[in-house]
Order: C-alpha cells, then sequence, then structure tokens
C-alpha cells in the first residue's frame, strides 16, 4: 500500500509516502512545493502531531464541549472541527451548547485511518459538509444516516450525496455489496468519494466530468473502470491510486488532466489508451504500475517528472518505451534531465508507426540465406534484412525457389555497403529500406513499381539513383531531400508514371519537375517546354545553380528553391499563377526578382526573407526580410501587393531588356522621338521627291 491515508493534507503540492517513505521531489515543470521528504512518515507521528493539535485547539479559538471540538460560526451556529469519539455509533447532535450545529469541517471525524465508527448520523440542521470529505478516514464505516428534513443533502442506497447529487461525497467503504452504479446526473466524485471499498465493478454514469484527489483510490479489488461513455475532464490526485488489481482503464475522448499519482501502485496496470484530448498528465501518475511502454498523443504538452517508466519514485523501469511524435512532448520527456534535482531519463523512444513496424517484424516467422534474412508470404519471399559487409550487395532474383518480391522496411539500414542492386523481381520496396547507409553511392532498382516513403533518408554519399521506367510511385513529398551528394537519377524506359532529362526527375508527360539533384554542378538551367509544375523542393538546398529559366512554369511549389545559396537569378514564366510558400526563401544571392502580372497568388516567405539562425529573430520561424531586396512588378499586381504587405521594397512602371530594368517612361520617351525621327525622315524623302518633280 501505497498509503495515502497518512498524508495529513490535501495541497497541490500532495507528498506521496510510500511504505518505505520514499523521497518525494519536484521539479520547474510542476506547480508543487520543492520540500524533500526524506524520513519515513509512521502512524505514530502523525497520530501524536494531531493529538498535541487538538489538545490546543481551544487555543486557536475552537472549543470543546464533550466528544466534539467545534468553533462558533456567528452567535447561532457552529462547525464540527473534530471528534473525539470512541463509540462505533456517532451521532452528530443538531445543537451543541445551545447553538445549532450547521457545519462539518474536514476534519470533523478525525484525520487519523483509525477512527471507529461505522455507522454515523447528521442531522437536519447541516447545511455544509467540507468538499474535504470528514469521512475521509472512517475506514470502518458502515452506514451514513441524514435526517430526511435536511435540504442540501441526501442519502441514496447508502451513499451521501448533495441534494442535486451532482456530487457524490461518499460511498461508505465497509458497505455490503460488490457492484455499484454512480447513477445518472452525477457530475464529480468528491474526494475520497469511493475509497478503500470492497467493490469489484463500478459503473460510471454519462454525465461524469470530474473524479476528485483520492476519488477512487484503494479499492483493491477492481479490475476494471469503463470511462469511455462518461464527459470525464479531470482525475485528481491519486484519483485511482494503489488500486492494485486494476488491470484496465478506458477513457473518453473529453479527459484533458491526469493529476499528480493518479494510477500511481496499480500495479496490474499494463497498458493504458490515452486520448487525442488529454493535455498534462501530473508527476508519477503511472508510478508502480505494470506498464512497459506508452503512447503519448501529440496533444499533451505537460508531463511530470515520474508519469512514466518507473517502478517507484527513483527506479526506472528496465527497457521503457516512450511512442510519440518527435516534435511532441513525448520525446522531451524520453529524454529529459535537471539537473537541479538530480534527475534524467534515458526511455528507448520511437514514433506510432516505427513501433507497428516492429510489432508486425517480430512477428515474422523469418530465415536467412546467405547474408540475408527473409520471411515467405504467400509463396514470395521478402527481404527483411541484410548483414553483410559486402561492398556492393546484389539482392537474389529468388530464394528457395520463391521469386524475391518486396524489401521490407528498414533492411539495409546502416549498411556498410557502396552499391545496391535491386532485381526486376522486386515490385515493391518499403520505406526507410536504406535508411543511413551513410557509404552508399549508387542504387540500381531495375523492376520496382513501389518506392516508400523516405526510402534514401540520409544516404549522404548517394551519387546515382537509378529508378526501373515501371514505377509508378515515389512515395512522399521529399523523397531525396538527404541526399546531399546526389548528382543525377535516372529513369529507364517503360509503362511507368516517371521520367528523366539529364538526371533530373519528372513525371511520365513531363508537365511536372519532380526533383532536381542537389549536387548536379550545372550553374543554369533551363526547364524543358512543357513543364507546367515545380513540385515541393524539387531545387531545395541545390549547391550550384545560379540562374533558372522558369518560361511556362504555372505553379512553383512550397521550399521548391529553398536553401539555394547561389542561386541569383530566377526568369519567372508570363502565365505564372501560383507561388507556395518559402518558394525563393534563403536564397541569399538573390536580391531581386520580377513577378509577372499572371500571378494570382503568392504565399507566405516566397520571395526576399532568409532563415535567420541565431536564434533572436522575432519573426515568424525566424524569417526575415533580405536587406535591399527589390521585386519588379506593376502597381496594385499581386506581386506589388505582397512587397508592400511585407516591408519589401517594390519598383513600378518598368520592363526587362536585356537583362536590365528600364523605366517605362523612357520607352515612351524614346519610342516617341523615334516616331518624330521617322517622320522628319519620311518627310524629307517626300520633299525630296516632290522637288526632283519640279525640276
Amino acid at each position: 500500500m501505497f498509503g495515502y491515508k497518512k498524508i495529513t493534507a490535501l495541497t497541490a503540492s500532495v507528498l506521496i509516502c510510500t511504505s518505505i517513505a520514499f523521497p518525494v521531489h519536484t521539479y520547474a515543470e510542476e506547480e508543487i512545493s520543492t520540500e524533500t521528504v526524506s524520513e519515513e512518515i509512521t502512524d505514530t507521528e502523525i497520530y501524536e502531531e494531531n493529538e498535541i493539535s487538538e489538545s490546543n485547539s481551544e487555543n486557536n479559538g475552537n472549543i470543546t464541549s464533550g466528544d466534539f471540538v467545534y468553533s462558533v460560526i456567528d452567535d447561532n451556529s457552529v462547525c464540527i472541527e473534530s471528534c473525539n469519539s470512541t463509540e462505533t455509533f456517532l451521532v452528530i447532535p443538531d445543537t451543541i451548547d445551545g447553538m445549532t450545529v450547521t457545519e462539518l469541517s474536514g476534519k470533523a471525524f478525525g484525520n487519523t485511518p483509525d477512527r471507529p465508527y461505522e455507522t454515523i448520523s447528521i442531522p437536519a440542521t447541516v447545511n455544509y459538509i467540507s468538499e474535504d470529505n470528514p469521512f475521509m478516514y472512517c475506514v470502518s464505516l458502515r452506514e451514513i444516516i441524514i435526517d430526511s428534513a435536511n435540504e442540501n443533502y441526501i442519502v441514496e442506497d447508502g451513499v451521501l450525496y448533495t441534494a442535486d447529487k451532482h456530487l457524490l461525497i461518499c460511498y461508505p467503504p465497509k458497505m455490503e455489496g460488490k457492484n455499484f452504479t454512480v447513477p445518472e446526473g452525477v457530475v464529480e466524485i468528491g474526494i475520497s468519494g469511493i475509497s478503500g471499498t470492497e467493490l469489484e465493478e463500478i459503473k460510471f454514469p454519462s454525465t461524469l466530468e470530474s473524479v476528485s484527489d483520492f476519488g477512487l483510490d484503494e479499492n483493491v479489488n477492481l479490475k476494471s473502470a469503463d470511462m469511455s461513455s462518461t464527459q470525464l475532464q479531470y482525475i485528481g490526485i491519486a484519483g485511482f491510486g494503489d488500486c492494485s488489481a486494476l488491470s484496465e482503464i478506458i477513457f473518453p475522448d473529453t479527459l484533458i488532466e491526469i493529476d499528480t499519482g493518479a494510477f500511481l501502485g496499480c500495479s496490474a496496470l499494463a497498458e493504458v489508451t490515452l486520448p487525442d484530448s488529454l493535455r498534462t498528465v501530473g508527476q508519477y501518475s503511472f508510478t508502480g504500475t505494470a506498464m512497459k511502454s506508452v503512447t503519448v498523443p501529440d496533444s499533451v504538452t505537460s508531463i511530470g517528472y515520474g508519469a512514466f517508466g518507473y517502478a517507484d519514485e527513483t527506479t526506472p523501469v528496465e527497457n521503457f518505451l516512450i511512442i510519440g511524435s518527435y516534435d511532441s512532448q513525448a520525446y522531451v520527456y524520453s529524454k529529459d534531465s535537471d539537473e537541479d534535482y538530480g534527475y534524467k531519463n534515458d526511455f528507448d523512444f520511437a514514433t506510432p508507426e516505427a513501433y507497428s513496424e516492429q510489432v508486425e517484424y517480430d512477428s515474422l516467422e523469418k530465415d536467412t540465406y546467405n547474408d540475408f534474412e527473409y520471411t515467405a508470404i504467400n509463396g514470395e519471399a521478402v527481404i527483411t534484412r541484410y548483414y553483410g559487409v559486402n561492398i556492393k550487395i546484389e539482392v537474389p532474383e529468388e530464394i528457395n525457389g520463391m521469386p524475391v518480391t518486396r524489401i521490407y522496411t528498414s533492411a539495409f539500414e546502416s549498411s556498410t555497403a557502396e552499391e545496391i542492386v535491386i532485381p526486376e523481381s522486386v515490385k515493391t520496396i518499403d520505406k526507410l529500406v536504406f535508411y543511413n547507409c551513410e557509404y552508399l553511392k549508387t542504387i540500381t532498382i531495375n523492376g520496382a513499381e513501389t518506392i516508400g516513403e523516405s526510402a534514401f533518408v540520409m544516404c549522404d554519399a548517394l551519387e546515382t539513383i537509378n529508378i526501373s521506367g515501371n514505377c509508378k510511385e515515389i512515395q512522399g513529398d521529399e523523397p531525396f531531400m538527404s541526399c546531399t551528394n546526389l548528382q543525377a537519377i535516372n529513369v529507364s524506359d517503360g509503362d511507368g508514371e516517371y521520367s528523366s532529362e539529364n538526371g533530373i526527375l519528372y513525371n511520365k508527360d513531363k508537365s511536372v519537375l519532380i526533383a532536381y539533384p542537389i549536387s548536379k554542378a550545372d550553374t543554369e538551367f533551363k526547364v524543358p517546354s512543357g513543364v507546367k509544375e515545380i513540385s515541393v523542393s524539387a531545387f531545395c538546398n541545390n549547391n550550384f545553380l545560379e540562374k533558372v529559366d522558369l518560361s511556362g512554369v504555372e505553379r512553383i511549389g512550397a521550399y521548391s528553391f529553398e536553401g539555394s545559396r547561389k542561386l541569383s537569378k530566377a526568369v519567372l514564366s508570363d502565365s505564372l499563377k501560383t507561388v507556395e510558400i518559402y518558394a525563393f526563401a534563403d536564397c541569399p544571392a538573390m536580391t531581386s526578382i520580377r513577378v509577372p502580372d499572371s500571378v494570382e497568388e503568392i504565399s507566405d516567405y516566397s520571395f526576399g526573407y532568409y532563415f535567420d539562425d541565431t536564434g533572436n529573430s522575432a519573426e515568424t520561424d525566424n524569417m526575415n526580410t533580405v536587406s535591399d531586396f527589390k521585386i519588379y512588378a506593376d502597381e496594385n499586381s499581386v506581386a506589388y501587393n505582397y512587397a508592400r504587405a511585407c516591408g519589401i521594397d517594390v519598383v513600378s512602371g518598368t520592363v526587362e531588356i536585356g537583362g536590365k530594368n528600364v523605366v517605362k517612361g523612357f520607352l515612351w520617351a524614346v519610342g516617341g522621338i523615334g516616331v518624330a525621327l521617322i517622320a522628319i525622315i519620311s518627310g524629307f524623302a517626300i520633299f525630296k521627291k516632290s522637288a526632283k518633280k519640279g525640276k
């Protein structure tokens, strides 16, 4: 038992004491006291402290009358502060010393877990029972009696509620029965409302919104709690603490906060599904459970120390796995530390996709063939791993009479090979197949129709990719983004959806330019006629390109030229319609651009911005405008309005001639002079002709 009833006060910090009384630390991200409990706290010490406190009650303005200590609220009413009766049947009087008993404090029946009361009778005069629950330490309580004339509280089926039944105050812990249905209409289970009972099953109402501190703790026979049909938003401190038989908890999609120690000591709880509505998981929430892993939704913004992966306050669970997104609080928690408080998490971490794939991989029946690990599926061989160290890897077309048709996820991960050849028999290459092949320079894929997402991630040395002409799908928007040395993407002839020209990847009819290799060394490039669209990140981070001619292009995708740091000149098409976000961001060599009137949409940071990596920028995403950058555009055009909105210099009334921006007025003037000269010359010629005729 973790001994919650030894705690003498319910505060936001709640110092949770175990039977070995481990010290409780708190940390900067938690609004909890920073004190440390370093010595064991015993029942005797707490009891003696309470006895001293109660013996001095009169000095605090409280009055002792028989078995009761009370405080005066006004001239006619009192509040019961504590009780020293040793009877099993406790009757609260309606008057004391001639004054009406109207209130019961949180310690009215004592604050140590040795109260003898089996039955407590409450008069009609009581109109307030403390929300701290005066019954909390009445561990022998079987029955609550309340005068039927009481207008503020009722007892129904032995359970005490507020008159409107919105708050369940106390289910007597020793009341007979193994099953209990919380009635509809109950919004909150109060502090220690259903605590330390012998219940094996509890059903919850659709109206339930909150389980208060210790609300359902120490129900050691409770095996399951299905709250999926409730409107539950909050589970308080130690809400289900020490429910040692609890093996299943089903949360609703309304849950927002799980507070400190909510499931502390639930030693049978091996698995939970946290809803996407969840925001906060408090300190020690799932400490002392049987959980070996947890999936944390991206919605969670705060995780307290020790919330997951600890057998007790200081002992981490071996090989505990945190599952979540890398940009979420889950990843932060997996490696979180604080030197000031001496803690450091070092849990295994995986994305949900990677975890699912690992589970699938572990379930496969696998065998080996030379340096390959494989599995047989429907009479076909699937390469699952490669364990060799060859510089060149040639995947076999068949294994033991079965055609090799698929390369499994991460099969060649971290291989030291410099060249890999995939045979024509392979139709599917899963995602991340070549992940972190840091020495790989050439990949030849002879027959695959599908190439999975991120197949080439962290292939930093990769120079050439040869793709089958039968390829129908290369998954992901940026399949070659991390191939920093890539110089050519070649596609053979076939019936697939892709083509190539000069090492550049296009769709089949070359209307879309998909990828321009990052390390293709040309300094100038003109898109082939017929190209209407530049794909997402197509030229991103190119190391060489200085000038690009996009004549004929109607759409420039997001991030298309981002980070192309030598690009100084881009010729845009008179048919251009759309420029997507970050299209030419972080191109520091580009100091100006002419944008035609045909453009109908320009997204944020498309032109004139660079990434400020100092971390001091106040701009969104640390993007700042390029100093002295100019946009040439006609007045009131989309580009003109974009420049004005971004604070970028804009020049209107010009045209580009021979690479120079010329003011239109000057052209009109020159044109006028030209017309005049032509007229003069024509007039002179006519004059000469007339003169000749007159001779």
